[in-house]
């Protein structure tokens, strides 16, 4: 499993930490308007009861007993031709119906024509957009100063209105657009089209200039809002917004607690590290009354990609959530939930995560202006698909947790409750692993380096599983550890051990400490027929492969199967081939098939087993033959065998007899072949040769080879080419040197 998406997913929230610098340039139009609550007046405020004085000039409108705005004049000409007049040093301040404001419009000379009741100023007109003075000896800061010519303001309705250019200054930038509307009525002022501003850079801008341009501008300020009509583009650095509009809604007290993009924004960005864009139906930026960004949404759709030299990335939800840091432009946490889908490729490689719920924590990083990922965890069932080559590998689990180190690299993947692990290679059978509990650690390249499950592990791949209470996966060796009774087994076999190892490129296993496996007949047959029934091995390790189908058994192994047994140093299984070799103190106890002849031992209760001692066996099932060698001992109550070699003819117990089909199926004794300085003894009898046969089925012994001889109790010996005799009665039989038989009968003493 390779999990560097894993930082790469996370990494996403990072990324949409740049929308706050973005979105937040329409603060600082709101900030004008509250910084203008805190200003003293540029000129001195006239009373509303203030009567006209000589030269200068003044009429206001006033509802229920309130002044809603004044208009003076310093000097006043009046014009006898027409009703007009001819102002100079010109004030309209305007209080709104609250009198919560303090706006003025200043400007040198303006004509005033009272049939129509309107004030024209032709020249270059200064607004000032502020607050009232409040009750503090604090002086009031400025908000917004704008700049325009050509203003008409209109006493019945209150609205002062302009085509002209306008430019505009507040404290962290400025800006330009063509025609402004300000309504004393609505307390709306509309800049009409072309608005372009630029805020300069700050530590909320994260020291980078912003620029903003949008078809229009309204400060609503009974609605406490600011809204720029779109297409809005806002740019800082190599970033760009789009926005359809974006607005910046104020409290009470005209700080800004909400930034506003709507109309499918999207960001954009392009850079030495690639192009990146960004997308949702909307997002909202929560300050707090200081102006700090402390939580980013957005909302319906969340897309997101990135396209680089490396490859492409692409993230996408229904919902995500960034909260920061108090007073600090840094993300403390990011929550993404619906749909959560994080996609990366590279070349031929891909890996994407697929959850309903995912969240990203913070901690400081190297500098205290940067910040590292510290966890990432699901918070929902979970899913991570990796591909690589010609192998895939899908994790699922209920939570995956991931824990990044100070350098900001992934260490370790967790993953908790109902762990599944499956992986391909090629066209090859999947392998399945399921746990309780997964714990990964990863390496610089975010490949896993150990992957660890606990809790009821289990394996599968086709017929062959594993289960365990801990795994243990190492990438560099292709190792797998199982211990907690681990249990392998697959369609003919089934081996359990205090530990188990097993290599998935080699295929090599090796189990240790108590262990024991059980060989199972099939459809194909029995990997080991060396009796009747299951076939069980114990020793204290066991090595091999799975491949090929060829395990030694180590240190006190032992073979059982129906009434067979086999002890010795070492035992090797060749299950494909299905042989099998013993090594070391061998001992074989083997039952013989059953008598055709009525005999002592018949009378005796039990089947007859032949113990044989042999440095060395081997079987070949196919030849149904076991073969020992370095000098054997074979031994029964139908007589003993000691030779240098011996074969042991194992055959199917239903083919020696009528009386041995009522036997379990299953191999048994039925001739032996005994070779080099043979010496036989059946009851008193000694026989000597090169080579002895014993038939079970005759019960009767055969010496042939050198000079067979025979000996009794009372010493009498007979020789000749082969001699025969039976454990039944006291008949030899003599092969003569000339080839004819001679019987002779003697008293056999038992």
């Amino acid at each position: 499993m390779r999990n560097r998406e894993a930082a790469r997913y996370a990494r996403w929230s990072a990324i949409v930490a740049g929308l706050i610098a973005l979105v937040v340039a329409g603060v600082y139009v709101h900030r004008a308007i509250r910084a203008a609550q805190d200003r003293h007046a540029a000129p001195p405020v006239v009373s509303a009861t203030v009567q006209q004085q000589s030269n200068e000039f003044s009429f206001s409108r006033v509802e229920q007993g309130r002044t809603i705005f004044t208009v003076r004049a310093s000097r006043t000409t009046q014009f006898k031709d027409r009703n007009r007049y001819l102002l100079e040093d010109v004030w309209i301040t305007i209080y709104g119906r609250t009198g919560s404001r303090n706006d003025n419009i200043h400007t040198h000379e303006c004509s005033y024509e009272p049939a129509l009741g309107t004030v024209r100023c032709e020249g270059e007109v200064l607004i000032d957009v502020q607050g009232a003075e409040g009750a503090s000896d604090k002086p009031i800061e400025k908000s917004i100063e704008l700049k325009t010519s050509n203003l008409a303001f209109n006493r019945e309705t209150g609205i002062a209105s302009t085509p002209a250019p306008v430019e505009f200054r507040f404290p962290e930038g400025d800006g330009r657009g063509v025609g402004i509307t300000y309504s004393t009525e609505s307390s709306i002022v509309r800049i009409e089209r072309a608005v372009e501003f630029n805020v300069g850079s700050s530590e909320r801008t994260g020291g980078i200039p912003v620029r903003a341009s949008g078809s229009s501008l309204e400060i609503r300020r009974n609605d406490r809002l600011v809204v720029m009509n779109g297409p809005v583009v806002v740019t800082r650095g190599d970033r760009e917004l789009r926005a359809s509009r974006i607005s910046v809604s104020l409290d009470e007290n005209y700080h800004a607690e909400r930034v506003s993009a709507e109309g499918r924004p999207s960001i954009r960005s392009t850079g030495d590290k690639g192009e990146f864009s960004f997308a949702a139906d909307k997002y909202d930026g929560l300050l707090d009354a200081s102006g700090w960004v402390e939580r980013v949404i957005a909302d319906g759709n969340v897309e997101g990609s990135r396209q680089s030299a490396a490859g492409t990335e692409h993230f996408s939800t229904a919902h995500m959530e960034l909260t920061m840091l108090p007073q600090h432009n840094l993300l403390r946490e990011m929550t993404a939930t619906g749909g959560v889908t994080a996609e990366s490729q590279e070349g031929p490689d891909s890996r994407a995560l697929k959850t309903e719920s995912l969240r990203v924590n913070f901690a400081p990083g190297r500098r205290a202006d940067q910040q590292r990922i510290d966890t990432v965890e699901t918070l929902a069932p979970a899913t991570i698909e990796s591909k690589s080559g010609d192998e895939t590998t899908d994790l699922r689990a209920k939570q995956f947790v991931a824990h990044f180190g100070p350098d900001g690299h992934l260490d370790k993947l967790l993953g908790h409750t109902d762990v599944e692990i499956r992986r391909q290679l090629g066209t090859q059978a999947p392998e399945v692993t399921s746990a309780a509990e997964l714990s990964a650690t990863l390496g610089a390249k975010n490949e896993w380096e150990t992957l660890e499950v606990f809790g009821n592990v289990h394996f599968q791949q086709i017929d062959r599983q594993a289960t365990a209470a801990h795994a243990r996966f190492v990438r560099a060796t292709s190792a797998i550890t199982l211990d907690g009774s681990p249990v392998l087994s697959d369609s003919m076999s089934r081996t359990t051990a205090a530990n188990v190892t097993f290599n998935q490129t080699t295929s090599e296993i090796r189990a240790a400490g108590g262990v024991i496996s059980t060989y199972l007949g099939t459809a194909r047959g029995e990997a080991v027929s060396f009796g009747s029934g299951p076939a069980h091995i114990s020793a204290d390790t066991l090595t091999g492969s799975t491949t090929s189908g060829h395990v030694s058994y180590s240190g006190h192994a032992r073979l059982w199967q129906g009434e067979s047994l086999l002890d010795a140093d070492q035992i090797e299984v060749w299950r494909d081939e299905r042989k099998m070799q013993a090594t070391g103190h061998v001992v074989a106890v083997l039952p013989q098939t059953g008598s055709q002849l009525v005999s002592t031992s018949a009378k005796s209760s039990g089947p007859v087993l032949w113990e044989v001692r042999a440095p060395l066996l081997t079987y070949s099932d196919d030849q149904g033959k076991a073969h020992l060698g370095g000098g054997v001992i074979a031994n029964s109550r139908q007589g003993s065998l000691e030779s240098r070699t011996l074969d042991a003819f194992l055959s199917p117990a239903g083919e020696a007899s009528a009386a041995a089909a009522k036997s379990p199926s299953g191999r048994q004794l039925s001739r032996v072949l005994a070779q080099g300085g043979v010496t036989v003894r059946q009851g008193d009898r000694r026989g000597t040769a090169e080579q002895a046969e014993y038939s079970a089925a005759e019960e009767k012994f055969v010496l042939f080879g050198g000079q067979p001889t025979l000996t009794d109790a009372s010493g009498d010996t007979t020789t000749g080419r082969s001699l025969t005799f039976f454990v039944a009665n006291d008949t030899i039989l003599i092969g003569s040197q000339e080839g004819s038989r001679t019987l002779t009968k003697h008293r056999v003493e038992k």
